[in-house]
């Protein structure tokens, strides 16, 4: 599983990283330098999963709509700044809440997105 992680702190970065390194399934690409769209970072590192901080403009779920609708088997996970809870964004008709971020919840949002193992709990 190619993950990317895009627009986020240090500290949150770090965390992540810790998460992901637990599991040998999972690898965390990088984009090249000078890639500003999520496109262009999805076209050069063909991840699966997006994970970033919510910019908090009103019209985000409308560009992640797009973005999906281009790269339909990615998915995206957007964390709340204070970076406790976290959306996830897949071409279905709607989101899915990961109410409590933990090292099993995102572990299984990233690799099972459907389980209900991290849907409400």
């Amino acid at each position: 599983m190619r993950v990317l992680l895009d627009n986020m702190s240090e500290m949150l970065r770090g965390f992540i990283t810790d998460v992901l390194s637990s599991d040998p399934q999972c690898e965390i690409v990088a984009a090249p330098p000078g890639r500003n769209t999520l496109n262009d970072k999805l076209d050069e590192t063909h991840a699966d999963v997006i994970i970033l901080t919510a910019a908090g403009s009103n019209d985000e779920s409308e560009q992640f709509r797009t973005l999906l609708t281009q790269h339909p088997a990615t998915r995206v996970i957007v964390i709340a700044s204070g970076g406790d809870r976290a959306v996830f964004y897949d071409l279905r008709p709607h989101v899915t809440l990961i109410k409590k971020l933990s090292r099993p919840a995102l572990l299984s949002a990233i690799k099972q997105p459907h389980a209900l193992a991290w849907r409400g709990a």
